[in-house]
């Protein structure tokens, strides 16, 4: 079997997207305020609807993240969807999102009114909303965020002692995966890679690294 004792749905696709349409459940789950598990081009990750304040406060809970003291991410559709979210992105900036995005980036920018208060965190230096944003290069995230009218909002799944994410494939792994019942959904794409994003903070203006993972650094 591929599901926990839990029984979140659980949906097989191909990794390269060519069968996503069958995740259309999926995305009505989220749009009814749901949330699961997607892949993405840097971990798999727990994702809502933006709007959705019941899922992002079970995303929460989940993560045992404590409301505004981090900045959590958003998956975007396009560079569109990253300005409508995110501000202070002048034209030197947009060239540089737009030079290594989609792909395996996370930038912290200052958040615009339209993110929720559940979502953004308080700058370490000011009190000016900030907000992560990501346009991963993932081939069936994609397209289901082509067929959604926000972002998501995400956060990684944890990595078990054995390098794996989709733990909850097996029953003898429900201990490693408790989280497997507190979600609707789970979409299995199949290996990801758990290395994480590299994260940039631009809420200054400039790029500074605040972690390195996956993709080269930026000059």
């Amino acid at each position: 079997t591929r599901r926990s004792c839990n029984s979140p749905d659980y949906l097989i696709l191909e990794s390269d997207g060519s069968d996503a349409w069958r995740a259309e459940a999926a995305l009505d789950t989220l749009r009814e305020g749901g949330i699961g598990v997607l892949p993405t081009d840097t971990s798999y990750a727990f994702v809502a609807l933006l709007s959705s304040n019941d899922g992002i406060k079970r995303i929460l809970a989940l993560k045992g993240i404590e409301m505004g003291k981090k900045p959590l991410s958003l998956l975007c559709a396009d560079l569109s969807t990253v300005d409508r979210y995110a501000a202070a992105i002048d034209k030197p900036m947009f060239k540089l999102l737009r030079s290594c995005l989609p792909g395996p980036y996370a930038f912290i920018l200052p958040a615009r009114n339209a993110v929720p208060k559940l979502v953004h965190a308080d700058g370490k230096r000011t009190k000016r909303r900030e907000i992560g944003i990501r346009m991963p290069d993932d081939p069936v995230l994609a397209q289901l965020l082509s067929q959604l009218d926000e972002p998501l909002l995400c956060s990684t799944v944890p990595t078990s002692d054995d390098g794996l994410q989709l733990v909850c494939h097996s029953p003898a792994d429900t201990g490693d995966a408790a989280w497997c019942g507190l979600v609707d959904f789970i979409v299995d794409a199949g290996e990801r890679p758990v290395d994480g994003s590299t994260i940039y903070d631009l809420t200054e203006g400039q790029l500074t690294l605040v972690r390195e993972g996956l993709g080269p650094l930026l000059a």
